[in-house]
């Protein structure tokens, strides 16, 4: 049997959503889709904002370490 054989199934990941305009936009609407389908999550979202916003500034002002350093510790001192 072939190993590439396609499935009939929808899969988000293949979807093309890059940066910019495009990803904005899909994931907009992709929150609107899901706001407007299951109406429990309505009251969830702004909490789930509020929470998000607030992990994301704790991160922001927590690391003072340069972005892209090395996090492996050197065996030898210099």
């Amino acid at each position: 049997m072939r190993e590439d054989t396609s499935t009939p199934q929808i899969n988000v990941s293949k979807i093309p959503g890059g940066g910019g305009i495009a990803g904005a936009l899909f994931a907009v609407l992709s929150t609107v889709i899901f706001l407007v389908g299951i109406p429990a999550i309505r009251y969830a979202f702004p909490a789930a904002i509020v929470l998000g916003g607030g992990v994301a500034l704790v991160l922001h002002f927590k690391r003072h370490e340069t972005l892209g350093a090395s996090w492996i510790l050197s065996a030898t001192k210099k």
